[in-house]
């Protein structure tokens, strides 16, 4: 029997995931756990109102070119091992999508343990995390004048890094709306140090959240609203030169770094981060920034496996979207007209993260090209999307 959990049942979550992600809660720990699991929606499956699997959805918005959308953020799956393969989580994914619809949420994103597993489930791939691995050796100052530097506490520095993080979440696309109590639970306990640039004219243009242990600094996080002011925070880690032995650079995906350092090749790796599925299409477009021009409609059968209510021809027209959805079975003969996409491939796209040219040149969109180009043209110009958040 699936349910929503309650306090009462908080000891067992938490030994669940005390097992699956093998770690361990302190005592002096358990109150502020218990804390946050009552900020989340918690679905179980009992047995004998004994837990056997579950899953947790945080309550969360992201920006999506400059419009908020309500996210569910789907984490800590979990499922003892004598149940799992039996379609438990399954179960509980499915729960979750229509709880998440009934609630009014836009999308879901979650980080995955399998990204095959969540494509049947309709989440693809929406953002990638780069990192740099850069030796001593490569810690050699560039020529950099653009501004200085204050330390401050992570407690000081609060006010500055929600500041200077939300302009620049007008810049990217898919970042998490962060409030001041995610900054203070999550985003802060993640680095030891906080750093903020202050560009020529005194204004606070940038901040890196790092760590530096056992002879590695830790660059869990660098935002700034121009990106010449990298080079300083470059010539900032290489002050570090007599402290470290590596460097380990967390950034996104369309970061240039290497375009001005002296040795671009330092290690670079790439890989898959979040996943995203649209929760309710007609909500999520009646959000979205189309640029719509001109009078041929964008014609989009979609499909959805989970979530049936998404199900449908959906033809985007001027300021109208018209839809078309049969209440049972799917027609029998291929469209004509449009294009054949299902809901994770149009989340990708919808986020900046694929491009519809070359997902239609290797057959994952149908249809006919010129509706591809048309779909292109209506996306708004906003950039790829960046996420540094982890739950």
């Amino acid at each position: 029997m699936i349910r929503e959990i309650t306090n009462e049942d908080y000891q067992d979550v938490i030994a669940l995931s005390e097992y699956a992600f093998q770690y361990k809660v302190a005592d002096h720990e358990m109150t502020e756990v218990k804390r946050k699991l009552d900020m989340q929606y918690i679905l179980g499956d009992f047995e004998e109102n004994k837990l056997l699997a579950k899953l947790h959805v945080y309550p969360l918005q992201v920006k999506l070119k400059n419009q908020v959308f309500k996210m569910g953020g789907v984490a800590s799956v979990a499922t003892w091992p004598e149940a799992r393969r039996n379609r438990k989580v399954a179960s509980l994914l499915n729960e979750s999508l229509h709880w998440m619809n009934n609630e009014g949420y836009d999308i879901s994103y979650l980080h995955p343990f399998s990204v095959p597993f969540y494509r049947k489930f309709g989440w693809e791939m929406i953002c990638s995390e780069k990192s740099y691995t850069i030796s001593k050796e490569d810690l050699i100052f560039i020529h950099s004048s653009n501004g200085s530097f204050i330390r401050k506490t992570k407690e000081e520095a609060l006010s500055s890094l929600m500041n200077i993080y939300e302009f620049f979440s007008e810049k990217y696309n898919g970042l998490l709306i962060r409030d001041q109590s995610w900054w203070q639970d999550v985003v802060l306990k993640k680095a030891e140090h906080a750093i903020i640039h202050v560009n020529d004219q005194r204004q606070e243009d940038g901040y890196m959240l790092y760590t530096v242990k056992d002879r590695e600094l830790i660059v869990h996080e660098v935002v700034v609203l121009n990106e010449s002011t990298k080079k300083d925070f470059w010539n900032f880690i290489c002050q570090h030169d007599s402290m470290v032995s590596s460097v380990k650079w967390k950034t996104h995906e369309e970061d240039r770094m290497t375009l001005f350092i002296p040795n671009p090749r330092v290690k670079t790796e790439i890989h898959p981060y979040f996943m995203g599925r649209i929760v309710n299409i007609i909500r999520f477009f009646e959000k979205y920034p189309f640029y719509i021009q001109g009078e041929d409609p964008l014609i989009l059968h979609l499909s959805d496996p989970i979530c049936t209510w998404n199900n449908g021809t959906f033809f985007l027209q001027g300021n109208s979207i018209k839809t078309f959805q049969k209440e049972k079975g799917s027609c029998t003969n291929p469209p004509k007209k449009g294009l054949i996409i299902n809901i994770g491939t149009l989340t990708s796209i919808l986020l900046g993260h694929s491009d519809p040219q070359k997902l239609f040149e290797i057959g994952m969109i149908q249809g006919e090209e010129q509706q591809v180009i048309l779909l292109k043209e209506m996306l708004p110009s906003q950039g790829t999307s960046v996420l540094f958040d982890f739950f």
